[in-house]
Formats: C-alpha cells, sequence, structure tokens
C-alpha cells in the first residue's frame, strides 16, 4: 500500500540457470556469480563480452544496480518469479495480527456507539454530530480491513481488480484523514463548551457542525483521489501483485499529509492546554462535570493522536524521502520495521475511540445500558432448562 506497508522489501534469491561450482562465490551485495560477471557487464553497458554458459541473460533498464543503496540508477539482471522473495515478519504478521484485533474490536464498538447516539435523541445537537461523523469513519476504516488482511495473509499479493485497489485505497485514506479532522473538531467544540459557554462561537451550533462535517469529509475526499486516479498494482520480483505500494511517486503528497496532521494535532494539544488552564484557575476550584468531561474527552483524542497516530506520521516523511523508486530485495532496516509498525499502531485509533466514549461521557453510559438492553430483547437468551436430577450419594443410601 502507498504509505501503508513498506514496499516489497524482499530477500534476493540468486540463479544463474545452471548448477554452479562451490569454489566461487558472490560479492557482497551484488545478485552476480563471479562467473556470470561478463553478463553483469554487458548489462550494465560496460566492456560487452560473450556470456559464460548457465549465465542468465536478460536485462532491465527500470530496476537498480543492488549494492548501491538505491541511488544510482541502472539496469540491473531481472531477476525471474520467485527469485525475490518476502521476508518481513512484522510487515506479514503482526500487521495482519492487528488488523484483526481492530476488526474483532472496533467494528462492534462503534456500530453499538452509532446506535446510541442516533437512539439518544440529542442527535441536534453540535457535539452529538461530531461524534457520530467520527464514528462514521472508524466504521469505513473497520470495513477496509478484510481487503488488507487477505492482502499480507497472502504475501503482499493482490488478487483483486485494480479498481478494488484503488477504492481500498481510498478509502483507507478518507476514513484516516476524515477521523483526524473530526476529533480536532471535536475538541474544539469542547473548548467553546468550557472557555466560552457563554458566548456563541462558530462550529458551535448544528447547523455549522453538519457544515463543518461535510467540509471535512471533502477534505479526506481530497486526500483519497490521488489514489482514485493513479495506477496502484504492479508486478513485482516475487511473481505477486502488489496494491497501493508506490511509495517513490508521490513524496509531495506525503509531505502534505504530514502537514496536515501537524496543523490537527495543534488544535487538540492547544484546545486541551486551554481547558487545563481554565480549570486550574481558583474560581474553577468545584467545576461543572459538564467542564471535567470536556476536559476528559480531548485528553483521549490528545493522547490517541500521540499514541496511534503520531508515530506514523513521524516516520513517513523519513521513510518516503528514502525510498528508491523500485523496490529494493533484501531485509527490511530499522526505518522499514519502524514505519510498519507505526502502521499497525494507526489501526489501533479506530478502536480506541468507543472507550473513550465511556470513560468521557457520563451520559453515553447510561444510553449504552439502555441500548445494550434493547439488543438483548432482540435476541433473547433460551431460558435455563430443569436441572437434571441428582444421583443418591452411596454415602446417603445407608
Amino acid at each position: 500500500m502507498l504509505f501503508h506497508g513498506q514496499g516489497q522489501r524482499q530477500t534476493p534469491l540468486c540463479r544463474t540457470g545452471g548448477p554452479l561450482p562451490t569454489d566461487d562465490g558472490l560479492p557482497t551485495g551484488l545478485c552476480f556469480h563471479r562467473r556470470c560477471q561478463p553478463e553483469r557487464l554487458s548489462c550494465l553497458g560496460q566492456h560487452p563480452s560473450p556470456v559464460p554458459k548457465g549465465c542468465v541473460t536478460a536485462c532491465s533498464p527500470s530496476l537498480q544496480e543492488p549494492g548501491m543503496n538505491g541511488s544510482v540508477p541502472g539496469p540491473l539482471l531481472v531477476a525471474h518469479p520467485g527469485e525475490c522473495v518476502p521476508n518481513n515478519p512484522v510487515q506479514f504478521v503482526l500487521v495482519p495480527i492487528t488488523y484483526c484485533l481492530v476488526l474483532c474490536v472496533g467494528l462492534p464498538g462503534n456500530l453499538v456507539a452509532l446506535l446510541v447516539f442516533l437512539q439518544s435523541g440529542k442527535v441536534r445537537k453540535a457535539i452529538r454530530i461530531y461524534l457520530i461523523n467520527l464514528t462514521l469513519a472508524d466504521i469505513l476504516f473497520n470495513l477496509t480491513l478484510p481487503l488488507w488482511i487477505h492482502y499480507y495473509l497472502a504475501g503482499g499479493d493482490w488478487l483483486l481488480s485494480e479498481a478494488a485497489c484503488r477504492l481500498a485505497g481510498a478509502a483507507y485514506y478518507l476514513a484516516t484523514y476524515s477521523a483526524i479532522t473530526f476529533m480536532a473538531l471535536i475538541s474544539f467544540n469542547r473548548f467553546c463548551a468550557v472557555r466560552a459557554a457563554r458566548r456563541p462561537l462558530p462550529l458551535t451550533g448544528p447547523r455549522s457542525a453538519a457544515l463543518a462535517c461535510a467540509l471535512a469529509w471533502l477534505l479526506g475526499l481530497g486526500c483519497a483521489v490521488p489514489t482514485l486516479a493513479t495506477h496502484q498494482t504492479f508486478a513485482t520480483r516475487a511473481g505477486t501483485t502488489a496494491c497501493f505500494e508506490q511509495h517513490g511517486r508521490q513524496r509531495g503528497y506525503a509531505y502534505a499529509m504530514v502537514g496536515f496532521f501537524s496543523a490537527a494535532f495543534l488544535v487538540v494539544l492547544g484546545t486541551y492546554a486551554s481547558i487545563a488552564r481554565a480549570l486550574s484557575v481558583p474560581a474553577a476550584a468545584s467545576p461543572g462535570s459538564h467542564r471535567q468531561q470536556a476536559r476528559a474527552m480531548v485528553l483521549g483524542m490528545l493522547l490517541v493522536f500521540v499514541a496511534c497516530v503520531a508515530p506514523y506520521h513521524l516516520t513517513l516523511a523519513p521513510w518516503v524521502g528514502s525510498r528508491p523508486a523500485a523496490p529494493l530485495c533484501g531485509s527490511p532496516d530499522t526505518l522499514d520495521v519502524l514505519h510498519t509498525l507505526s502502521v499497525a499502531l494507526l489501526s489501533l485509533n479506530s478502536c480506541l475511540d468507543p472507550v473513550i466514549y465511556c470513560f468521557s461521557i457520563r451520559r453515553f453510559r447510561a444510553d449504552l445500558q439502555r441500548t445494550l438492553r434493547k439488543i438483548g430483547r432482540c435476541f433473547p437468551l433460551p431460558p435455563p432448562g430443569p436441572a437434571p436430577a441428582a444421583r443418591a450419594s452411596s454415602f446417603t443410601s445407608s
């Protein structure tokens, strides 16, 4: 995936097309047998000479000379399918396991939260409008996870169509950056409830909240448009089809996303600092419960930003900036591993939001209990059957 995985960095398995003498060897960092050195030079355009028997002869102008860290472009001997196989347990084991946990916890949790908000009878309040839209963004994110779980469990092989890859990637971006926008809007709304409760401010009325949410969805859609408009699948040297992995072609786009996150994070951080300062003055020694709930909600949003969203964007810029245009063979480096771990952390955002609702909205807990009772009445448990008669004990029969 574009900025989502780490780009199919794979382990080289060098071949020459036939048995090789055991006394030769492979130069460090090169995928050419010493006996095939003339063919390597021929591929690089240097001193063409007859190719020794048993050497692979295919050259590709689109790849790069190995051993150069992807910094010097040049032709390279082509690896046959299966010669460059994925070897990254973090990407192909940890990420799908994390996605499975997020799907199993986050999707039911967000669906129940949506039912609670819709049945609370106060949907027209601005804060409820923001919370409903954040929950919808989390549900959309959860619904994309089965596609990526299958993709990673298949070793990074996209088995669906190009259109499906584009739609899955676009939905991933739409859900992620819409949710970030909604969290910033919720934090600003709670700031207004504490610092300016007696003065009407923008984005605090139901109409302005609905308009802000519509603009947030359009902003998320704008983040997804480049994915919809560009080709997203390509064949790898492992013989698989990668999806959403064109990391070296849209660096400016990645830097823009980092800037967008930074702006949203500053909004959340600033609103929490302002609320905390307002509640710390002597006049607020016994603040109302709604003000404490506002502080708890913004603190929850801030913790989600720091723990889940920030690591992804902190590693995104250096990771994208260090990637070559073509995927490399080899074990993942430290930056690859850190970026992949941050992708897994980012997904946790969607299943932590319902937890924030429970701990920061007292009314939500009461509405949740009522909603769960309604769900229980729709799916009643069968009444317990009569207890089986106990056998008479030999100690009491005498």
